[in-house]
């Protein structure tokens, strides 16, 4: 609308927005299928990369990948004899001994310390690890107090509520809540006093067009988060040209021993590549010419990082004031914990999501291997790049340095829940297959191997529909079940009987009968389902590509359609 005045409509997809930030699954997925490989789709706690240790007060979450991270960690152990064997420098050979040896050693190490104490200690010794937080903890973290994460909100009947205090920062500023909620009607003069304002005429009629074509973005990115914000550039019509050398290589990119890999290939499509050796001072010299040229520049390194290299953002505004930089750290660039390394998973158990991701009524974490919020990030990173892209060309007030820290989108998407145990301490806890938001309401088996459908009832009414759906069955017909007070006392029960019914018809069938008596339902969907969903293949999400070296492959599409998108 900027460059024509033309309006149009944007058909949003939440089902595509959230299947695209499932970690690569159905690029990783379909790569290994048309190579005839044995594929896993079952969930498998969290599996052998993002161990959780016990410790004193609660647990950790242990990242040991890389050959300096190991030896660190056997330093830690006091260097025993029994774990110098050379093939343990390698992550397949530690896995194999994993579960009877290493997770017991660092159980045993751990013991004494609290949370705090391992992961501060780890983390000194440059090891990966963070705390495995609840929603409680965080809001008494240190560490977020220092970054000033929430904001006290007053309520109108004198509460106070803390709020995430914004999703990022743009030259240090907080972007979060103005006020309170408001009450009903408390604004309508307001609104209805700025009704029909004059707006620009369309200045040309709607054509087909990438709308960001003509602007630059250098993509250092490196892993999940600043790739991405990379990718979304460049499928809009960006010239972004991700930046690397054989010294630095994005371990994305050579995971699987070569140099591409499914993963790499989805977050780093529709980009351009260059090669360059920012250690050395003819690279540092080349990296701040193209800076005069760039729009946006993207990067996800260390706290530090690019300050030490010579190309932090105070140096590439010199070269250009309207550059916009978007950093992503792990922690934020700033507060207690600024300089710990770590990855998407450990911003999960720092920010309470993990521990809202157990079993209901069990305390031992269930784990999970989702590298959650990388995608996530990435795509809040593009947003406010582009926000401060456009307010220079708006406002023509110069370039910014906009920060998305990672941890705080964990606690972002959960800003609700962050609210409510503020004002409710203790209310927020793990509720396994049921919700506050209606009963019953979770994920339910259905015929074949690991095979599930959700099933969400809001309302009494929905639920009298589910019952006829069922072919009102006794139990579900009891008085005691008519209201949702009754069925939550027995979730339960309930659970068992939903599920004996739903395992006798598949996902389908199940979703099929739910709809049409206006229930909410959906098939739990694996990569593999969704590469042959006719809805995905409807819409233009299932994007099937030859990728050079390593074959073929599905990338995932975009996530709305428009009247206009090219």
């Amino acid at each position: 609308r900027e460059d024509t005045g033309a309006g149009q409509v944007i058909d949003a997809s939440v089902n595509e927005a959230v299947a695209q930030i499932t970690d690569w699954s159905l690029s990783n997925w379909s790569r290994a299928a048309d190579e005839g490989q044995p594929t896993s789709e079952m969930r498998a706690g969290p599996g052998p990369v993002y161990t959780i240790i016990p410790c004193a007060d609660g647990y950790v979450r242990l990242v040991v990948l890389s050959p300096r991270q190991w030896h660190a960690i056997r330093a830690w152990l006091g260097e025993p004899d029994y774990l110098q064997d050379p093939e343990l420098d390698g992550f397949v050979g530690r896995l194999m001994i994993s579960d009877a040896v290493l997770n017991p050693l660092y159980a045993e190490l751990f013991a004494p310390m609290t949370m705090a104490e391992v992961s501060t200690e780890a983390q000194r010794r440059g090891i990966v690890c963070t705390p495995f937080l609840k929603p409680d903890d965080v809001l008494s973290s240190p560490h977020f107090e220092s970054r000033g994460t929430f904001d006290d909100v007053e309520l109108p009947d004198g509460r106070i509520m803390k709020l995430p205090s914004g999703w990022f920062e743009i030259d240090g500023e907080r972007v979060g809540p103005t006020g309170p909620p408001p009450a009903v009607g408390e604004h309508t003069e307001q609104v209805f006093a700025s009704l029909g304002e004059a707006r620009p005429a369309p200045a040309a009629p709607l054509e087909r067009a990438k709308p960001l074509a003509g602007m630059r973005v250098m993509d250092f990115g490196h892993g999940g988060v600043g790739v991405e914000t990379g990718r979304m550039f460049g499928e809009y019509g960006a010239d972004v040209v991700k930046i690397e050398s054989r010294t630095y290589i994005d371990f994305i990119r050579a995971v699987l021993g070569g140099e591409m890999s499914p993963s790499f290939a989805s977050s780093s499509r529709s980009k351009r590549s260059l090669g360059i050796n920012a250690k050395t001072e003819r690279g540092v010299e080349l990296l701040r010419r193209m800076a005069r040229d760039a729009d946006v520049i993207i990067e996800n390194n260390s706290t530090g990082t690019m300050n030490n290299m010579g190309l932090g953002y105070e140096v590439m505004q010199g070269e250009n004031p309207s550059v916009v930089m978007m950093s992503s750290q792990l922690m934020g660039s700033r507060g207690l914990w600024s300089d710990w390394l770590g990855y998407g998973p450990n911003t999960q158990v720092t920010g309470g999501l993990a521990h809202l991701w157990n079993y209901e009524n069990d305390p031992v974490p269930a784990g999970n291997q989702s590298i959650f919020p990388d995608h996530f990030a990435g795509r809040m990173g593009a947003l406010t790049a582009l926000a401060g892209a456009v307010g220079n060309r708006r406002l023509g007030d110069g370039g910014c340095h906009v920060e998305v820290c990672q941890v705080e989108q964990v606690v972002g998407v959960m800003g609700d829940l962050m609210a409510k145990e503020s004002l409710q301490p203790g209310s927020v806890q793990p509720r396994g297959n049921h919700s506050d938001h209606g009963s019953p309401w979770g994920l339910y088996p259905s015929a074949g191997d690991d095979k599930w459908v959700a099933v969400c009832v809001r309302s009494d009414e929905e639920w009298a529909a589910l019952v006829e759906v069922m072919g009102a069955p006794a139990w579900a017909t009891a008085d005691g079940l008519a209201t949702e007070e009754g069925r939550r006392a027995a979730e339960t029960e309930i659970d068992e009987s939903i599920a004996a019914w739903t395992s006798t018809m598949t996902a389908a069938d199940v979703t099929d009968a739910c709809l049409a008596a206006g229930v909410p339902a959906g098939p739990m969907f694996t990569a593999s389902m969704q590469s042959t969903d006719p809805h995905f293949e409807a819409r233009g999400y299932l994007q099937p590509r030859y990728q050079p070296p390593i074959g073929n492959m599905i990338f995932e599409g975009a996530a709305f359609l428009t009247d206009a998108m090219d």
